[in-house]
């Protein structure tokens, strides 16, 4: 066992030194890790030092307290277990819609199985060519229409609801987030709106007491409709977009179809989780700008994600 934890920290600490190595040689705008990597100031500090004007990204599930030095940067990101590719990609999806990150960089990435504070690949990521350039050029806007930290919990709430769902299957349903009063004009309710009449402080989707609420009404027919701060408007909405004429995949069925044509049409951000399969997919800009397969299995060590896959026929 000894000899696997140095064979581990070892292979972290080469992997962080080739990393400023290339930050160094490369147009490298920044180096991502997760934080739980470095365990001490002491550590941190010592690698800042090889990194020159290389900015540093610390990616966390978990708010950051601590003072960090000025080049250092911080992401928080859901508390999901991904691929190590789809770890970095809801990590730069993040930063994008921040202003961390634009759509012109290239950005070093390092990662390992999640929460083990162990590193076991490094990629570079054309944040151009990764994703479609023109969605994430508009996304670098969305910061203000809606909270990053809004942002992140309906993506998290969407993962559930496609891992865990109802009985071990996946809950389809659309959150619609941001622009709210554009929104509203291309909807009408299909029951009577479940949240109408609550003060805005007992319907905010960043209160952790209404998680469980959330997932029950994402079983109904229609979607849910939250304003950039987080307070929810309605559940159970139908969209009256009209016909799509943005690309996407074929196969895709008029919950997708519904998210792409309100994006295209709004400057909200929709996150769709598919019933048959359990991808959740973002849209903005009328363009699927992320995609996250269900995982095959999952167990008591999170399982595995994808980035890729098949479309359902929704």
């Amino acid at each position: 066992m000894a000899k696997i934890n140095q064979f581990k920290k070892c292979l972290t600490e080469k992997l962080l030194e080739y990393a400023a190595d290339l930050s160094n040689c490369l147009q490298i705008k920044a180096i991502m890790v997760y934080a739980d990597v470095f365990q001490d100031k002491p550590f941190l500090e010592h690698f800042l030092q090889k990194l020159g004007d290389t900015k540093l990204v610390l990616v966390s599930r978990e708010e950051i307290d601590e003072e960090l030095p000025e080049k250092v940067i911080t992401i928080k990101v859901p508390s999901i277990k991904l691929t190590r590719l789809g770890q970095m990609k809801v990590a730069v999806l993040v930063g994008v819609s921040q202003g961390v990150f634009h759509p012109e960089d290239i950005i070093l990435c390092l990662s390992g199985i999640a929460e083990s504070g162990v590193l076991d690949s490094l990629f570079i990521l054309d944040i151009g060519e990764e994703f479609e350039f023109f969605a994430v050029t508009q996304l670098e806007h969305l910061h203000e229409v809606v909270k990053p930290e809004v942002f992140i919990r309906v993506l998290e709430i969407a993962i559930d609801l496609s891992v865990e769902g109802r009985e071990g299957k996946p809950v389809g349903t659309i959150f619609i987030v941001g622009d709210t009063e554009r929104v509203l004009q291309y909807c009408e309710q299909l029951i009577l709106n479940p949240f109408k009449g609550y003060p805005e402080s007992e319907r905010n989707i960043l209160d952790p007491r209404l998680e469980e609420t959330v997932k029950e009404f994402a079983s109904l027919d229609g979607a849910f409709v939250i304003r950039g701060d987080g307070v929810i408007e309605t559940a159970g909405a139908f969209i009256r977009a009209g016909a799509v004429t943005e690309d996407i995949p074929s196969g895709l069925g008029a919950r997708h179809r519904s998210a792409a044509a309100i994006t295209a049409l709004t400057r909200a951000v929709a996150i769709t989780v598919s019933e048959s399969t359990g991808t959740v997919m973002v849209f903005y800009g009328g363009k699927i700008i992320m995609e996250i397969e269900r995982p095959q299995f999952f167990g008591a060590h999170g399982g595995e994600h994808k980035l890729h896959g098949v479309h359902s026929a929704e």
